[in-house]
């Protein structure tokens, strides 16, 4: 610990709590309102966008019953569907959420929450606390009003849902800001407070990495699946007729959704599987088609087919990658720690990135319609179980080669 960070240990909170540099007192009720105001800034910077391709396909589209009005309605609706909450669309349900739109939300959140609690961040978490849970406020009241406004249109958030979320996530992202801007004694003094576990708070930087590894990595390879499809996905789209304004939304919708197939691929490979539809599915044994629904994107769908019997093989992946997460998770341990805390650290860490993969798909997965479609994408809480499962294998096995090499 450097003497700079020392000195504001023994400082008085009286003090940490110093004039910033518009001279407001830290903690007053001016920089909670700031701070407020930075997080409904935050949420403008993703609903803007929104806004714009809206007005947009509103003036290329050729139907003239639609108004503005019901358009900016729609683009609000969208926009809360990149929060994770469902839409209702008469008797359907839209839940599968573009989970590339989803992550830019996060990132746009976090980045805006670490910036506005940077300052002072500076004094201790306590009082980064407290502007975090002004940016929070700030973030959560735009997102109830936005969702009020959809509410009255043709495309309504589901309820339940939309309060979960306007409470949940911008509380997630502010905290999650806020420790991206404490330095590393200040992160483990908060989390400790917060009660949680030692083993986790050793573990969760390297779940993180392990996270994006499988979302990057399945993302990438839907891609390459899209690319080797790409006539017949053109060809599809062709044939829907959406023009230029809506063929440039639904090849945008379809490529913020790539993360979603991402982690279908995922669980194939895994061993759980997906289903775009009822009765078309994709497991190791091989692919069984059904009337598919008329996405483009869906044209990079397996034909119907056996697949060979080395397929299980596939989920040495997860294994090889369990074995990176482990050697991260014992990097963040005491090299002579005892087994018991390095074994906890391992756990910690292969259950937690199980935990965020399957977080990830439930927020990505669910209805493109009713009936049929009620139901698309993974299971999400098998997925995260096998996931966990197959990192773990990987990571006890250079737990045992540590251990081994530290007995000799």
């Amino acid at each position: 610990m450097s003497p700079l960070e020392l000195l504001r240990r023994v400082l008085p909170e009286s003090e940490a709590l110093a004039s910033d540099s518009t001279g407001t007192p830290r903690g007053s009720a001016a920089s909670f309102a700031r701070a407020a105001a930075h997080g409904a800034a935050a949420a403008l910077i993703t609903l803007v966008p929104m806004v714009v391709l809206g007005t947009v396909l509103w003036l290329t589209t050729a139907d003239s019953t639609l108004t503005w009005p019901q358009t900016m309605q729609a683009a609000t609706s969208f926009w809360l569907l990149g929060h994770g909450i469902p839409i209702l669309i008469g008797p359907g349900i839209l839940g599968i959420v573009p989970l590339a739109l989803f992550l830019i939300v996060l990132w746009v959140g976090v980045w805006s929450a670490g910036r506005t609690t940077w300052a002072a961040a500076e004094h201790g978490w306590r009082p980064a606390l407290r502007v975090a849970g002004g940016w929070g406020l700030g973030y959560s009241l735009l997102l109830l009003v936005v969702g009020g406004i959809a509410m009255v249109g043709p495309m309504n958030p589901a309820l339940i849902r939309w309060i979960a979320v306007g409470l949940v996530l911008p509380a997630l992202m502010a905290v999650v800001g806020m420790v991206r801007s404490l330095d590393h004694d200040e992160v483990d003094e908060f989390l400790e407070r917060c009660f949680v576990p030692a083993a986790l708070r050793r573990a969760w930087r390297p779940a993180l990495h392990a996270t994006a590894v499988i979302v990057v990595g399945g993302t990438l390879v839907a891609a390459a699946a899209v690319a080797l499809s790409f006539g017949e996905i053109m060809t599809l789209q062709s044939d829907l007729h959406p023009g230029i304004g809506g063929g440039v939304t639904l090849g945008l919708l379809q490529l913020l959704a790539l993360p979603n197939i991402g982690l279908w691929i995922g669980s194939f490979v895994a061993g759980p599987g997906f289903s775009v539809v009822k009765g078309a599915s994709v497991t190791w044994s091989g692919s069984e088609t059904a009337l598919v629904p008329m996405v483009p994107v869906f044209a990079a769908h397996p034909q119907p087919a056996e697949f060979p019997g080395f397929m299980p093989f596939l989920a040495g992946l997860f294994v090889v990658l369990g074995a990176w997460l482990g050697w991260q998770c014992l990097a963040a341990t005491a090299r002579l720690a005892s087994l018991r805390a390095k074994a906890l650290t391992v756990l910690g860490g292969a259950a937690f990135t199980g935990l965020l993969v399957g977080l990830l798909d439930w927020v990505g997965g669910g209805a493109l319609g009713s009936e049929r479609l009620a139901d698309i994408g993974a299971p999400a809480g098998l997925l995260g179980l096998v996931v966990a499962g197959w990192l773990l294998l990987g990571a006890l096995a250079v737990l045992a080669w540590d251990w081994r090499s530290l007995d000799r």
